[in-house]
């Protein structure tokens, strides 16, 4: 019985971590859009892993996504696309527009 109930103890624990864990997966990129060496303004950005509210780009080409969740994602600005990864620390993205790519600055 001692065991039985020693066993039920950790796995509720277990779960518990595994919850707080999920919850603790959030992550934030940001950083700053260009075009021609000029800020890309007032420009709406789409992720392939976020369906919430898509970011805009501010006056001087900044953005910043928070997601509940971690890992590769492609960034799309018109029809140019990059990759971005989600980690559990803050990561900034500077993109210049080169053809159909964002090209890491």
């Amino acid at each position: 019985m001692a065991r039985s109930l020693t066993m039920s103890v950790v796995i509720v624990i277990a779960g518990a971590l595994l919850t707080l864990a999920i919850d603790v997966g959030a992550a934030t990129i940001y950083g700053t859009i260009y075009r021609n060496n000029q800020p890309l303004q007032n420009t709406e950005l789409r992720f392939d892993c976020w369906n919430g509210p898509k970011p805009v780009t501010d006056n001087r080409g900044n953005y910043r996504l928070n997601v509940n969740h971690m890992g590769r994602c492609t960034l799309w600005i018109g029809n140019a696309s990059g990759v971005v990864i989600f980690y559990q620390d803050p990561t900034r993205y500077d993109f210049e527009i080169d053809g159909q790519q964002l090209r890491r600055r």
